[in-house]
């Protein structure tokens, strides 16, 4: 996480190197931060300390509990399975928690807005009457949302990042659902579930992020075989008709990630919209890094 320095830290007889990144997002260390010497202490004051009084809560202790104790047996990271402790001994004392902020983080400036507007998305659900709803599944996406982000920090766990993202998007997906009284006759409508990746400045690289967006959306695809849209789209910053071809082009990039992952070229509706459907609404001449993105609705 941003705030830890590189520093070998001698524990139990393992050695400990922390996460190291050319990114300084100085300033912005969440109070509770974590330290090696103590994760023992606060992991038993959290398992032993008062249980929160919801449902929601009750789940999210026991997920954050989990987490830090695999950091601590599992990878011998006892600063984050410190920071976990204390982060589950807060939900303990029936503090609203929220998902991790990127920016606590060390992320790039881009890499920190397109995790934000995940998290903006899971936050928008949590408030929504989700933590109430379905508190289980909602602290598993909570919970897996901070591994996401804290594991893609270091880097070099791949398939725990692509494991802890798979896990919550099927939170999410379960979140997303709206719960419908439905006759016992009737036919449930088809749900189509939606992925957006987003890219950088005037670019059509796919990010690593996006790599594992396109993972889960050509998974979703092997389940259903529907149909695929696939929907470009560009900021405001630039000429119009200049961010129509670079929505086409990033339409494009997106249609050959899921041609490579073996979705049927046929199965593929394309389209580009450039600055003309913007996710979030902007003066013209303006750079957002939300609204550079592909969406891509499975059916």
């Amino acid at each position: 996480m941003q705030f830890r320095s590189s520093v070998l830290f001698a524990l139990g007889g393992v050695a400990m190197l922390s996460a190291c990144s050319s990114v300084d997002n100085s300033g912005t260390a969440v109070a509770y931060g974590g330290n090696p010497l103590t994760y023992g202490n606060s992991v038993s004051s959290a398992i032993s300390g008062q249980e929160p009084s919801t449902s929601f809560g009750k789940a999210l202790k026991a997920e954050y509990i989990a987490y830090a104790q695999r950091e601590a047996d599992e990878w011998y990271d006892f600063f984050d399975a410190d920071f976990f402790a204390k982060k589950a001994g807060k939900v303990a004392e029936n503090e609203t928690l929220l998902p991790e902020d990127p920016a606590n983080w060390r992320f790039s400036d881009e890499e920190i807005a397109q995790k934000r507007a995940v998290r903006d998305e899971l936050i928008a659900l949590l408030d929504d009457g989700k933590r109430e709803e379905k508190p289980e599944t909602a602290a598993i996406a909570q919970a897996r949302f901070d591994c996401w982000i804290e594991e893609s920090e270091e880097g070099w766990q791949n398939d725990l990042i692509s494991q802890c993202w798979k896990d919550f998007e099927a939170a999410m997906a379960e979140l997303r659902k709206e719960e419908m009284a439905t006759p016992v006759a009737a036919v449930a409508p088809k749900e189509s579930r939606l992925f957006t990746i987003f890219f950088d400045f005037d670019s059509v690289a796919i990010t690593p992020v996006s790599e594992r967006v396109l993972d889960a959306a050509a998974e979703q695809w092997a389940q259903s075989m529907g149909t695929i849209n696939v929907v470009g789209h560009a900021d405001s910053s630039g000429a119009a008709a200049y961010n129509l071809k670079l929505s086409e082009r990033r339409a494009s990039a997106a249609l050959n990630e899921l041609t490579g992952r073996g979705i049927k070229g046929d199965s593929v509706d394309t389209d580009a919209v450039g600055e003309g459907e913007l996710l979030i609404p902007t003066p013209d001449g303006v750079r957002e890094p939300r609204n550079r993105r592909v969406t891509i609705s499975v059916d």
